[in-house]
């Protein structure tokens, strides 16, 4: 669950401290070349009243000015000025209680954006909501938004209920696809705090559940949670041709099982052959013996041009000389059989010193999409500070290559949350970057970009470092626990295309640029004030990147 700060079980029980510090022939390779990437301006995708009450909240609307963070993003294949994000969004927290998967559509590349909810939310009495397997439970977050070629959106999450208030439900936590068909003109529906409305050109279609815990949060005196915890998901679509990919169409969620307190955490993984109306039974793709890694957690999927599926994640050993880094597995049949996992790195991974807000390291991968061979993986590792790394595979992840840095290092702050993806060979890299703070504070947050194979950069040099974000903003706000707590998501995501010209990519994150005031006090309070001491909100923007 990524959805609240003083319920994030898999860092502090799973994972074993570690000191490992990268090997010192680590390649810094990053050069300075100006204008290879123009980057648009900030879009505030967050539909909200401005720090002013604005009465009562709906999907469509953030009246009282509360937080979101933990985003997503993905580029229509269909009609690519149709772009789609998610987040975990509270605006409707005084009347429901608890976050809820946000999902917001813009038409026009970015500039204007539709707000939503995915349906099912606690006070959703329309025929979609009532309909729903999310009805009754608490809150939904995680979120993970795609398209398949035809331009049908999908929106993967986890539903969990975080208190013991569901006692007829023994099955309080799941995974879940929703499905939006593309039904090009059509108008976007009429949000009320009772319904969540379709965005324009998109048609609600249902929701699937993928996977099921068992009582999670939900047990009166348990110490963390019960049972089996379904956490983390990931989604992916295999939008090739089916000239190109015996499994066109496919759609793959992978997420880690956490069981009981102290117990093991496999990724496990599903499909759907049929456009996400079933999934196949959720299967082991991680190694869980003692001489494996019994905890994994943080998986990405991505597919190649033929079809293979590639799944990286964090995964952990037990002992003290034990593995504690990223790992990679591959299927070649459409997600039947799974290879044997490899380690690709090693990572050093504590909270990072000075920042009030979790910062996870997750694996995130890419594979080139034209080679199916050539994969790359990234993540962050502290080595003093936080910086961003990326290795690559040129033999479909069986050896990986040295990690390179791909982030700058002015005054050695901390870089974080890296998110990438390929475009017609250029492999684009975004992240959080505290380098505009001055030492010893890590207090001003911005987004930064680089790429590779494109404007005469190859691999493994790097373009020079481009701010994306036009303001910067104070991460470590208090926003949640009472104002004890500071929350930004566990991940931000770009996404890519090659439109034959140019490549053309889009990021998204959480940003506390509207935070008024911003609250640093450690001590309880002050409370929500609805005119913008929550607002944290969702931010956007399009770069546009030489070939």
């Amino acid at each position: 669950m990524q959805t609240q700060p003083f319920n994030f079980h898999m860092q502090g029980r799973f994972k074993i401290a570690i000191s490992i510090v990268l090997l010192a022939s680590l390649i810094l390779a990053t050069a300075v070349y100006a204008g290879h990437a123009t980057d648009g301006t900030d879009a505030k995708i967050t539909n909200d009243n401005n720090n002013a009450d604005g009465g009562v909240p709906n999907p469509g609307f953030d009246a009282q000015n509360r937080q979101s963070n933990e985003t997503t993003v993905a580029i229509s294949p269909a009609a690519p000025n149709i772009i789609a994000t998610g987040a975990n969004d509270y605006r409707m927290v005084t009347v429901t209680g608890d976050v809820w998967f946000g999902l917001y559509v813009s038409n026009d590349s970015g500039v204007t954006w539709f707000n939503t909810f995915v349906p099912g939310f606690p006070s959703d009495t329309s025929a979609a909501g009532l309909a729903s397997p999310l009805l009754g439970l608490d809150a939904s977050g995680d979120p993970v938004v795609r398209f398949d070629a035809a331009g049908n959106l999908y929106a993967a999450g986890i539903g969990f209920n975080r208190n013991f208030d569901q006692p007829d439900r023994p099955v309080d936590t799941l995974v879940y696809v929703a499905k939006y068909n593309y039904t090009p003109g059509t108008l976007g529906g009429t949000n009320t705090t009772n319904s969540a409305a379709n965005p324009p050109n998109f048609t609600y279609a249902g929701t699937t559940v993928v996977d099921r815990g068992a009582v999670g949060f939900a047990v009166p005196g348990a110490a963390g949670f019960a049972g089996t915890f379904t956490d983390k998901e990931w989604m992916e679509i295999d939008s090739n041709s089916l000239t190109a990919s015996a499994c066109a169409g496919n759609v793959y969620v992978a997420h880690t099982n956490f069981h009981a307190n102290f117990g093991s955490s496999p990724i496990v993984f599903s499909r759907s052959t049929d456009g996400g109306t079933t999934f196949s039974q959720p299967k082991t793709i991680t190694t869980g013996s003692p001489s494996g890694t019994p905890h994994n957690q943080g998986v990405d999927i991505a597919v190649a041009s033929d079809g293979t599926i590639y799944a990286a994640y964090s995964a952990f050993q037990s002992g003290g000389n034990a593995f504690n880094g990223i790992a990679i597995v591959k299927s070649i049949d459409c997600g039947r059989k799974w290879s044997q996992p490899v380690f690709v790195g090693s990572i050093n991974d504590p909270q990072a010193p000075g920042v009030a807000f979790r910062t996870p390291a997750f694996a995130f991968v890419a594979v080139d999409d034209s080679n199916s061979n050539i994969v790359y993986v990234a993540y962050q590792s502290l080595a003093g500070d936080y910086d961003i790394y990326v290795q690559r595979s040129t033999d479909g992840g069986a050896t990986w290559g040295t990690p390179v840095q791909v982030n700058e290092d002015p005054g050695a702050r901390h870089q974080i949350f890296p998110t990438i993806d390929v475009s017609h060979g250029a492999l684009h890299v975004a992240w959080y970057d505290f380098r505009n703070s001055l030492p010893p504070a890590n207090d001003v947050l911005d987004v930064y970009y680089a790429s590779t194979n494109n404007a005469g950069f190859v691999y493994p040099a790097f373009s020079e470092n481009i701010r994306v974000s036009d303001v910067s903003h104070n991460g470590n706000c208090l926003l949640f626990g009472g104002g004890t707590a500071a929350f930004h998501g566990d991940y931000n995501e770009l996404d890519a295309r090659w439109d034959g010209a140019k490549h053309v990519v889009y990021v998204a994150w959480a940003d506390n640029r509207d935070v008024s005031p911003c609250d640093l006090d450690p001590a309880p309070g002050p409370a929500s004030n609805n005119t913008g001491n929550r607002n944290e909100n969702i931010y956007g923007s399009m770069l546009t990147v030489s070939p």
